[in-house]
């Protein structure tokens, strides 16, 4: 059962205008990722399932509301896309905004704040790393991804309300293991962002002194790379002279470097796996892969 809303509605205590019955709803969601509702039920929606409608289904953290984008009919069926009303955000302009040295909860506050139109949505965050970021013409959702980039943690949507946590999931004593419940597992293991020696280039071309900075990750052949990086936020009017500046460019080079040097001195490891899963609540919980064919052992998350 799926509630109809109407574009406006905002709270959904209710039964909403229309209950929808379909033939087939399926709702995909990624950590930090898309979070949609797919679904297909018969013609006699057709007056109700328009563009900018909501719809509101059960999800494992409660019922979630999505709003109607692309409808597609043919003779004997509807089919549509709802993105989670999250994706509204795309909607609420940012001129101009600096935020600086906030933690993540001040800073999406200072965001969301900001924007031309009043935001519907409401934040929050238990991240208390100070950065800065100087936000120009972007929307909230352009300027929410930034925010992610440089506080980091995984977003939860919860109908408008927005939140950037440190940890999501929860551990249920959940195991995927072969011979048991895995049908199915591909392990790629990809080296091309891999780093060991990294030049940082920072503002107006701005090297470190030492140039270089190394992981103490090693390998047979070298993995050298040039790597640009933006540093907008910091600006030369926090400080007193061109001389504090000129050092809080290098600092900030040096640790951005360091950071992608940690990030990035090993490959990339995606593990793809088909299983027969219990005991799930939501996007982030732990799991246990075992497959003793591979040689995997691992704690990961969904």
């Amino acid at each position: 059962m799926i509630k109809l809303f109407d574009t406006t509605d905002n709270t959904f205590q209710t039964n909403g205008d229309k209950i929808i019955i379909p033939t087939r709803a399926v709702i995909h969601k990624e950590d930090n990722g898309p979070f949609y509702l797919d679904l297909e039920t018969d013609l006699s929606y057709t007056e109700w399932l328009t563009p900018n409608r909501i719809l509101v289904a059960n999800t494992p953290q409660g019922d979630q509301a999505f709003r109607i984008t692309n409808v597609d009919k043919t003779r004997k069926k509807i089919t549509l896309k709802a993105n989670h009303v999250f994706y509204d955000s795309k909607n609420y302009v940012i001129e101009d905004s600096y935020v600086v040295e906030k933690t993540c909860n001040q800073a999406m506050d200072h965001l969301n704040d900001a924007t031309e139109t009043e935001s519907p949505f409401t934040m929050t965050s238990d991240i208390t790393t100070l950065a800065s970021y100087r936000c120009v013409r972007k929307n909230l959702y352009e300027a929410l991804q930034v925010v992610l980039e440089r506080w980091g943690g995984h977003l939860v949507r919860d109908n408008f309300q927005i939140k950037i946590m440190n940890s999501i999931g929860t551990d249920n004593g959940v195991t995927v293991r072969y011979g048991k419940n895995l049908k199915n597992i591909t392990a790629n293991y990809n080296w091309d962002a891999v780093a060991t020696k990294l030049m940082p280039v920072g503002a107006d071309g701005l090297l470190l002194p030492e140039t270089w900075l190394y992981s103490t990750n090693r390998y047979d052949i070298p993995y050298t790379k040039v790597v640009s990086f933006d540093q907008q936020e910091i600006d030369p009017e926090n400080y007193q002279d061109d001389n504090a500046y000129q050092q809080a460019l290098i600092d900030d080079l040096r640790a951005k470097g360091n950071a992608y040097l940690e990030a990035n001195s090993v490959p990339a490891v995606n593990y793809t796996l088909e299983a027969n899963l219990e005991r799930i609540t939501d996007i982030g919980d732990t799991i246990e892969v075992i497959d003793e064919r591979l040689g995997i052992n691992l704690l990961t998350h969904l």
